[in-house]
């Protein structure tokens, strides 16, 4: 993002996976901007921004190593040719997995801008940060990642937490700081922000800055951003109410994440419907066996819709396993980051098969990988985000292929409560 910000400019999103680029984008069209979201960046060109207000595009970088994760982004944005003026916003993972730093540094560098402004706390998913450490469940105090080194390190630039006791000095006192601190080298500025309230200080800051600079942050900082492009706009009306008639049924969700957080949510899912979770099996495909995980799991689906119509859930095996704490990961027997692209893949192909079987009209997908497994074996290159169901959680439609005007809902593994599923299942008329 530009301080020069001039009605009209479009706005681009670079996020490094699929739930992300959605869960920013859903935050413009809450202000009524139209937005698309890119599935992947190859597929991208300078010709898609003349239709839509926003465009969100996932590099799928999450998972690389550094070097390959800059060169991914930077290739992008030299690809897409934009030029000083346009509105850049480096979506960054609210507990900073990834490669946040080294991505910053290609969007830094691909535009020739030397001053960054970086601000991943999404309070609304309880992702807080305070004295440069980033916490995940909302609680400060001992441990914490150490968000400063990250971005030091990562983009290779002298780098300085803004302290929330300057941020709650106020819009001036920000500014003051960053410009004295810029004058004497810093270049990557991480401001702490512990709610709402902090991170609209510190957008507000950025536009009154009076100095090029690159804005990055969660979807949290996503929404300040909004807000302030919608006052704008005539006739913004906030968040509206998707485009169907409820309910919106059957619905199959898709749980190929490992964290906690959904897994709790699942179980909570089963009990208030009730349904049962089907069982995916990665122990197979670790074994060799990936059609025959898949069928199984299919198989197994068939008979749940033949008992009830209205939902079917599939899940990873360890979601079976004991009680996981929320803000940790749950691992398969024989399941490791290795198998992740080959499970994603399973479920992407079985999700077909079930879709093209029971003509699922929308999909509940959850984790990054899981949902571009999805959009890859259905042939999805875009979708539209049209509502925000839960913060962070959209509400989508299948914009190309077979699929072209399904829906689609992504959620972060880690993002939501307890009850977040049955609160979406409400949303759609289903868990009545």
């Amino acid at each position: 993002m530009y301080t020069d910000r001039m009605s009209g400019n479009q706005t681009l999103i670079l996020a490094d996976d699929l739930t992300g680029a959605n869960d920013t984008a859903i935050q413009f069209v809450k202000q009524d901007f139209s937005a698309l979201v890119i599935i992947r960046s190859d597929s991208a060109d300078s010709g898609i921004l003349e239709d839509y207000d926003v465009i969100s595009i996932n590099t799928n970088s999450r998972g690389m190593n550094p070097d390959d994760a800059y060169r991914a982004v930077y290739g992008t944005m030299k690809r897409l040719g934009f030029q000083k003026g346009c509105f850049v916003y480096k979506k960054v993972d609210s507990v900073l997995r990834g490669n946040p730093g080294r991505e910053l540094a290609a969007v830094m560098d691909a535009l020739d801008i030397p001053l960054a402004l970086a601000a991943p706390s999404f309070p609304a998913n309880r992702s807080v940060l305070e004295k440069g450490r980033l916490y995940a469940g909302g609680n400060t105090g001992s441990g914490g990642i150490d968000a400063v080194q990250i971005f030091a390190e990562g983009t290779g630039r002298k780098t300085e937490n803004i302290p929330l006791d300057e941020i709650r000095k106020g819009l001036q006192a920000v500014v003051d700081f960053i410009i004295a601190r810029n004058n004497n080298d810093i270049q990557v500025f991480v401001a702490d922000a512990v709610n709402d309230e902090d991170l609209e200080i510190v957008y507000r800051a950025s536009t009154a800055l009076g100095r090029p600079h690159i804005l990055a942050g969660s979807a949290g900082m996503a929404n300040q951003f909004a807000r302030d492009m919608g006052k704008a706009k005539a006739g913004s009306s906030g968040n509206k109410p998707p485009v169907f008639t409820p309910p919106l049924s059957p619905v199959l969700v898709i749980a190929g994440t490992r964290q906690g957080e959904t897994a709790v949510q699942i179980s909570t899912l089963s009990r208030a419907m009730p349904v049962p979770v089907i069982r995916f099996r990665v122990r197979l495909i670790a074994e060799g066996k990936t059609e025959a995980a898949i069928t199984e799991a299919y198989d197994e689906a068939v008979v749940c819709m033949q008992e009830n119509a209205k939902l079917c859930i599939i899940a990873v095996e360890s979601m079976f396993r004991a009680e996981v704490p929320v803000g940790e990961l749950v691992k398969n027997y024989a399941e490791g980051d290795d198998a992740s692209a080959a499970i994603s893949e399973a479920l992407g192909i079985l999700t077909g098969k079930l879709c093209d079987a029971f003509k699922f009209p929308v999909i509940l997908s959850t984790g990054g990988d899981t949902s571009l497994g999805i959009c890859r074996s259905l042939g999805i290159n875009g979708i539209e985000p049209l509502a925000e169901i839960c913060p962070g959680i959209p509400l989508g439609r299948i914009a190309d292929g077979a699929y072209a005007g399904r829906f689609i809902i992504t959620k972060s593994g880690r993002f939501g409560n307890p009850n977040s599923l049955v609160e979406i299942l409400n949303y759609l008329g289903v868990a009545q």
